[in-house]
């Protein structure tokens, strides 16, 4: 069973159906676009962002790998009442190829480190240690950067989760081919000796999107449901835990094909449409001919339904999916981002359904308007604390191309309950 703590988010009502915007791909999507906020557009090739409260006030701070830029980039939030919040950036540490950067306390001391997964001609997990909590967390140059893990494999996403019960912290960890894998690293009794690191196979992989820690069998412990792309078979799986006493847990992790089918699956999110108890898992991907996007709905966490909802014409690949209310009206909806938004195509959209949420017909409401190309993950946070749910997101200018920065680290700010 998928268990997940999220927030219901917010955004704007209207009941025009996605089977009139099928019918050309240029109709224009409902409403205007959102109000666009930068961040950071100062390196190249902004590549996902992920969130922490790094200070412990109680505010989102977030990290970026800059995968042009060759750096991962910490940012702590500052929001003064009825000002919009800023954000202190810290070069983290070096990053060649970075495809992703993870905000996480790696030995223990208190002061959050960042993990990146690097690949390219890289090819490494590095660890960027932060100055311990008695020295200043935003002075770049007290942070030191080293390889925490490398193995010939090009690595993709990171997760972190006590996986043995022992020495704290470790960390999940997927690639993509030549020699893709899914593995995790277990951390030894002083996380700083990293020669005592060590790497446990979980399950070859050919391009791991999604890693989320859920319960997928209603067992009480956390499994990984993981999306994975340019596979031979293309889909989303879970590897169950076997526990942390198991003899199995350094062995392969038993896998469960959800759906193997799917072309290019993309970042996935979980939500409990039905109110069954038992979350919905729902999948952005390319499908051959038509394009849909797909939630897989279980009664048993053995057999699955597929339920297809159809894109709106007007956009282009698809690239993350999150559930949230956005417009205050008590139903969640979907954000969708997308890559390949050329042509004056939007690259962030969001979906609400009328009637029924398995319907194939939801309505497509505009947040980016046409400017950016290549978004990533959405995350839906109240930036601004004004009731509901902004929209955060990085856009590389498809792999900063060019030598462009792309829009970088941004945000757009809902309009349902203005300031």
């Amino acid at each position: 069973m998928c268990k997940i703590n999220i927030p219901l988010f917010l955004l704007i009502g209207s009941s025009l159906s996605l089977a009139c915007l099928a019918s050309t791909g240029s109709e224009p999507l409902i409403g205007k676009p959102w109000k666009l906020h930068t961040i950071d557009n100062t390196s190249l090739g902004a590549d996902g962002v992920r969130t922490a409260d790094v200070n412990h006030d109680g505010l989102p701070d977030l990290v970026v790998g800059w995968e042009q830029g060759k750096v991962s980039r910490g940012y702590l939030m500052n929001r003064q009442v009825g000002k919009k919040p800023t954000w202190t950036a810290i070069d983290a540490g070096p990053a060649p190829s970075v495809e992703d950067a993870l905000l996480v306390d790696l030995d223990q001391d208190g002061a959050i480190d960042v993990v990146s997964s690097t690949e390219g001609s890289h090819k490494k997990v590095l660890i960027h240690w932060a100055p311990p909590p008695s020295e200043d967390y935003t002075d770049s140059k007290l942070w030191k950067t080293e390889t925490l893990f490398e193995n010939g494999g090009r690595w993709m996403f990171a997760v972190a989760m006590d996986i043995d019960g022992r020495n704290g912290i470790d960390l999940v960890i997927g690639g993509k081919n030549p020699e893709g894998s899914v593995g995790w690293l277990e951390s030894p009794e002083n996380p700083r000796d990293l020669s005592g690191w060590k790497f446990h196979l979980l399950t070859p992989a050919a391009w791991i999107m999604s890693i989320l820690t859920k319960d997928m069998d209603a067992d009480g412990q956390p499994d990984l449901l993981i999306s994975e792309r340019k596979a031979e078979k293309s889909g989303i799986y879970w590897l169950k835990y076997p526990g942390k006493s198991s003899a199995a847990l350094r062995a392969p992790w038993q896998k469960t094909w959800i759906a193997d089918h799917l072309k290019d699956t993309m970042f996935i999110d979980c939500w409990d449409f039905d109110g069954d108890g038992i979350e919905e898992i729902i999948v952005p991907h390319k499908f051959p001919d038509v394009g849909f996007l797909s939630i897989f709905r279980t009664k048993n966490q053995v057999t699955w339904k597929e339920i297809k909802l159809r894109y709106p014409a007007s956009i282009s690949n698809p690239k993350s999916i999150q559930v949230g209310d956005i417009n205050l009206d008590g139903k969640v909806d979907l954000v969708l981002s997308t890559e390949g938004a050329d042509q004056n195509r939007s690259g962030i959209v969001w979906l609400e359904y009328s009637e029924s949420w398995d319907n194939p017909d939801w309505t497509a409401h505009d947040i980016s308007g046409p400017d950016g190309i290549k978004f990533d993950l959405n995350l839906l946070l109240d930036l601004d604390a004004d009731g509901d749910l902004d929209i955060l997101n990085t856009e590389e200018n498809n792999n900063a191309k060019g030598g462009q920065a792309g829009l970088g680290l941004i945000w757009y700010e809902n309009p349902t309950l203005p300031n």
